[in-house]
Parts: C-alpha cells; structure tokens; sequence
C-alpha cells in the first residue's frame, strides 16, 4: 500500500464516527484496478468489498482529468448494484508528484430521509421537487458488469439500436470505448 494512501485510514475510520451508519466510507488503492478497495467501511451501503474493483466515475476521472489539479468530486449521485441510489463524494488522493494513487470515499444512503420526506409530501400535495436523479457513478464489485454497463451506456447514447447501425457509428462507439 502506498505510504500516501495508509495515512487516510485514520481520516476514513474518523470519519465514519461522525457520519454513522448510513455512509459507506472506502479507501481505493489505484495500483491495482481489478482489486482496489483496501479499505471499507459499512460495507453494507453497496454491498462492496476489500479487494473489490475500481468504480467507472474514478477510472473516468484517472483517464481524462487526473494531470491537473482537481483534488475531488462532491455531491454526486451514484447507485448500487441492487439499483438504490446513493449521495456520493470522492476526494483523490495525490502523492508528491502530484500524481493520483488513491482515493477516499463517501457513499451516503439516504432513503430512510427521502421515506421522511415523501410522509411529509402527502401532507403537500402541491410541492415540486426538483431534484434530478442523475447517476455519474456505479458502485459494482463486479468489473465485467461495469464494462457492460459501459457498453450499453456508450450505446445509449447513439440512440440508434446495433442492428440498424452504418459502420461509422459503430467505429464511433470503438472509439469510446
């Protein structure tokens, strides 16, 4: 493990006492993509593991924003293998060359205060929410299940299904992927 990354288990194990039982907190180790969760705390949240694999929101961020400076992700949402939505935060962390080596993790399950709300919301038959569910993460510990999602993600957003394709679309989604 990188001297960098074991100086966050304390941070990770702190945190956890002032955030509960409803945040998963997890440390990845990005040596190792296929098993880079080191360390993990309520685990229960998305069902994840020590030795579970990268998520699809930090490989993104490793290949296309990780040589400049940004130091993390807030407020994001992402979901569960069981489909249940989560409020997530990532925060990278960088060793002396400024090159990321890991991350820690906050997935928070707030359904027991959405179910508080919707009590409230029958009372308010005219209130609005506006909250959009966007998903930018997927916390799998499955990795072939992750590159499929990828693929129907990539593909989803041709709009167009496989079969009725011309080869420059297709070229285009090899691209991407």
């Amino acid at each position: 493990m990188h001297k960098e990354i074991k100086k966050f288990i304390p941070i990770a194990d702190f945190l956890s006492y002032i955030l509960g039982k409803d945040t998963e907190i997890l440390i990845h180790d990005l040596t190792n993509f296929q098993e880079s969760i080191i360390y993990i705390l309520n685990g229960h949240i998305s069902n994840r593991k020590i030795g579970d694999p990268i998520t699809n929101l930090i490989l993104e961020f490793l290949q296309n924003e990780s040589r400049g400076n940004k130091q993390f992700i807030c407020n994001y949402n992402s979901k569960t293998s069981t489909n249940k939505l989560l409020h997530s935060s990532t925060f990278f962390i960088r060793d002396h060359k400024n090159k990321v080596v890991g991350a820690l993790c906050l997935n928070s399950d707030h359904s027991e205060i959405n179910n508080a709300f919707n009590i409230i919301n029958s009372f308010l038959p005219n209130f609005v929410d506006n909250n959009k569910n966007e998903v930018k993460e997927n916390l799998n510990n499955n990795s072939q299940q992750l590159t499929l999602e990828k693929i129907d993600s990539v593909i989803n957003n041709i709009g167009i299904s496989a079969k009725r394709m011309t080869i420059d679309e297709k070229t285009t989604i090899i691209k991407e992927l």
